[in-house]
């Protein structure tokens, strides 16, 4: 499973044209967005099998009253597909020639015009100005991301476009950068495999980190704008929010080392974390790494211009000493390298 397509998350997606399953109309990736943001679906063959069938139903009935289309792209034609569009769970178009899939990066330019070639297939979110904002290829047979997950994203992005929407009609003082899902992604990665992460584990580490906080989107507005100090009862509802976050993943087998970094997240090495209080090595490496990134971030999205010390002064209580050092190191090399260049 990636997060990652070859088309970087955060950019904007090339434009493509799919047409109508009877091949009459075109529909040009703009028509799309005319009402914001849009979920598409791409499948490489044409049929599909019950587990992508029943998560396209329950986004499509998630999605139905929203305004944001649900699209199910297919190279032809496709029993399924059809039987979905009827009950309206999802709009089918197709993507003859491969452009679709060309754009999201699940098909060489070179194959996609040949007949029968695999073509990849995966979910993609792509936001009202056609910036590509969730990317998600399964790699294994059953592999599809929640439905909730999805719709999860989708609130999170809306949320985050009625704030960049009133920010334009109410200019204020500009406040520290905030670190992109990319950058933390890009950290995490790099820490990670200067901790001997690879393969598997790294897909599953990166995944975890873009998706830790998804059930924030279940705690109150009042909660998270608040300006006075939280209450017993509030705190208890923010601190739930890493098993909600866990369970919105879902039960599949395939997303349980998942769900186990992402439930860790905010545990810290000498225990005083949440939610269960693990410490040290009780804490999945992954979910270790993912603190210290975030926390390095936070800090320089603040100002902190030595974010290496205050890291090393939490080190063994927050934080795992280990990963840190590993940060420092990847740190110290750069630094090295631009001396070196300069």
């Amino acid at each position: 499973m990636s997060t990652t397509p070859r088309t970087p998350l955060d950019t904007t997606v090339a434009p493509f044209r799919l047409t109508e399953p009877d091949g009459a109309t075109g529909v040009e990736l703009a028509d799309l967005l005319t009402g914001g943001a849009a979920v598409l679906v791409l499948v490489d063959d044409g049929a599909i099998d019950d587990a992508r069938s029943a998560m396209l139903r329950e986004l499509g009935d998630r999605l139905r009253d929203g305004g944001c289309p649900l699209v199910l792209v297919t190279p032809g034609e496709s029993d399924a597909a059809r039987s979905l569009a009827a009950v309206r769970a999802v709009r089918w178009l197709c993507d003859p020639d491969g452009e679709a899939a060309a754009a999201f990066g699940i098909v060489e330019r070179r194959k996609r015009l040949r007949k029968g070639g695999h073509r990849g297939q995966g979910v993609f979110i792509v936001d009202r100005v056609g910036v590509l904002r969730l990317a998600f290829q399964p790699q294994e047979p059953g592999q599809w991301i929640p439905a909730s997950f999805v719709a999860s994203r989708l609130s999170r992005l809306g949320s985050h476009e009625a704030t960049a929407a009133r920010a334009r009609q109410t200019p204020a003082e500009p406040g520290p950068p905030v670190a992109s899902d990319e950058e933390m992604d890009d950290l995490v990665r790099t820490l990670a495999r200067a901790l001997g992460v690879s393969g598997t584990a790294l897909t599953q580490l990166a995944t975890a980190s873009r998706f830790r906080d998804l059930g924030m989107t279940a705690v109150p507005d009042e909660i998270i704008t608040k300006s006075e100090p939280l209450t017993d009862e509030e705190w208890d509802v923010v601190r739930a929010h890493p098993e909600r976050s866990a369970e919105m993943l879902g039960p599949s087998p395939l997303f349980a080392d998942v769900r186990a970094i992402v439930r860790a997240t905010h545990e810290h090495y000498d225990g005083s974390g949440y939610p269960q209080g693990l410490s040290g090595d009780e804490i999945p490496l992954g979910a270790r790494i993912v603190l210290v990134a975030e926390t390095h971030l936070a800090l320089r999205a603040m100002g902190d211009t030595d974010t290496i010390a205050h890291l090393r002064e939490r080190a063994g209580t927050l934080f795992d000493p280990a990963v840190v050092e590993a940060l420092a190191a990847i740190f110290g090399r750069a630094a090295l390298r631009a001396q070196q260049a300069g």
